[in-house]
């Protein structure tokens, strides 16, 4: 980061002199100390006229002469502004980030900058970002709160995600003290949410700003809410859910199974199947929610055949209209190279046997979240499709080091599912255990995991990468592209 904010200030400050040359041009034989005594050129302007003589004309001397009278006749100003930022890049450690930061914002405070604001924004942005991550190396919660009230919306987010969160990811604070800090952030981002701190000419317009402002609130709002029921406080982690966007309420199937722990632990029992059939409409259903659902209704109607219609009935047409679509957009027709893979009971397994049978291949570490979180719509998947021979599912590990097999069997068996493990091959030329992954790699155009493939008759049919976040939508996903393979003629 600290590299980054000297790069980012250098480009600033230097990298676009000859935009400014052609206008510039008069003041070529100018002598410095004379520039800086005009009554008519701004600090902007000298500004670009110093950056003129260094880069364009190449003239050392004067642009560093110019610089100098810069500082001195405006000390408070943005050159001075720049040059103290990009001292903070010195900083060894989170306590002289902390001085440099603090001392920073004394000289240049951001309540005076944001009376009189300029391009300098990113200034601000990159300094409180560091001083929050210092502020909370350094275990000074109180002072990270505090700094946190003025800042918007945008800066306090950042600030939220990078620490809050991954401290909650890590467990590298307290869950009674993170608790304390998130109640304070959050609350204040809740506040925020609206003050348009994302729009920005070129990059957001009014709406994409407002969106990315509500998914991002979403996002933070799904950590404090998880924090709260983890430390059973369920009345208080209901109260949070109102602050969701309509987009965010029944979107994340994580969240929404909280909510449903909530309710049952709150008593809440005449609120659970409601709930549910929005969770369903939004597709954003866990096993366990489905389990529950389920449940629910057969305990009124055990009519053989009358779940599975209600479950259909409950399906958001336009959802599931626009989940056809992309499965649509995904289907592909390409040969790939026949492998032999190793699975966990050490028996090779080759495409080549495959023949006309629909193979699902999911490539999976253990160290990429996004594939474990998908594990539970892939069980579902797998649970589907246990009875058809038609169907395969395999789960190929992947991208792993040392001993790869332990790794994937243990997790696996560790976490109950019940799955057909592959154990990618070796690189013998790298080393990496990556050989069959990276052979499908072109076709992807990307090497990102997860990544999940369907295969027929020797041809790759289907491909997507990453995870939504729902276990419904996925095992609805590719069940679509199944069905769709298998009523081909």
């Amino acid at each position: 980061m600290r590299k980054k904010i000297r790069l980012i200030g250098c480009y600033l400050l230097f990298g676009t002199a000859t935009v400014f040359a052609q206008k510039n041009e008069q003041y070529r034989n100018a002598d410095p100390k004379e520039l800086v005594k005009s009554t008519t050129l701004t600090e902007q302007q000298l500004m670009d006229i110093q950056r003129y003589y260094q880069f364009d004309l190449k003239d050392m001397k004067r642009g560093q002469e110019l610089q100098q009278l810069l500082l001195a006749r405006y000390p408070k100003g943005a050159l001075a502004r720049m040059s103290a930022f990009q001292q903070l890049s010195g900083a060894k450690n989170a306590t002289e980030m902390t001085a440099s930061a603090e001392k920073f914002l004394k000289a240049f405070p951001y309540d005076a900058w944001k009376a009189n604001p300029n391009h300098q924004e990113f200034i601000y942005y990159s300094v409180h970002r560091e001083l929050g991550a210092a502020y909370m190396d350094t275990r000074q919660f109180d002072k990270l709160v505090a700094f946190c009230t003025p800042l918007n919306f945008k800066t306090e987010n950042e600030i939220y995600r990078w620490n809050i969160m991954r401290a909650y990811v890590f467990k590298t604070v307290g869950r009674d003290s993170l608790l304390n800090i998130s109640t304070a952030l959050i609350n204040e981002l809740i506040k925020k949410v609206n003050d348009r701190s994302y729009e920005e000419k070129g990059v957001f317009t009014p709406e994409k700003a407002a969106d990315n402002a509500n998914e991002q609130l979403d996002n933070e709002l799904n950590t404090h809410i998880s924090l709260l029921h983890g430390l059973k406080q369920y009345p208080t982690a209901k109260g949070y859910f109102k602050y969701l966007s309509s987009k965010g309420a029944y979107g994340s199937a994580d969240l929404n199974d909280i909510y449903l722990d909530i309710l049952e632990k709150t008593g809440e029992q005449q609120a659970m199947q409601p709930f549910l059939e929005n969770c369903v409409k939004a597709n954003a259903m866990t096993p366990g929610m489905l389990d529950k659902l389920k449940g629910i209704f057969a305990a009124k109607d055990k009519t053989p055949g009358a779940y599975e219609k209600y479950l259909a009935s409950l399906k958001s047409g336009k959802e599931q209209e626009e989940l056809k679509a992309t499965v649509k957009e995904h289907l592909t027709n390409q040969e790939y190279v026949p492998f032999a893979l190793e699975d966990a009971d050490g028996k090779l397994v080759r495409s080549s046997d495959w023949g006309d049978k629909i193979v699902v291949l999911d490539f999976w570490a253990t160290w990429c979240k996004p594939c474990i979180s998908a594990f539970p719509g892939m069980q579902m998947l797998v649970d589907k499709y246990a009875q058809d021979p038609q169907v395969a599912v395999y789960m190929v590990g992947t991208m792993q080091t040392g001993n790869y097999k332990e790794k994937s069997e243990g997790y696996v068996k560790q976490e109950g599912f019940r799955f057909h493990l592959l154990h990618d091959a070796v690189n013998k030329k790298t080393g990496e255990q990556d050989l069959v992954f990276k052979s499908f790699v072109p076709y992807f155009q990307s090497s990102a995991i997860p990544r999940k493939v369907i295969l027929k008759d020797g041809i790759m049919r289907y491909t997507s990468e990453g995870y939504s976040g729902s276990p419904s939508k996925l095992a609805d996903e590719l069940t679509y592209a199944i069905e769709l393979l298998k009523a081909e003629k």
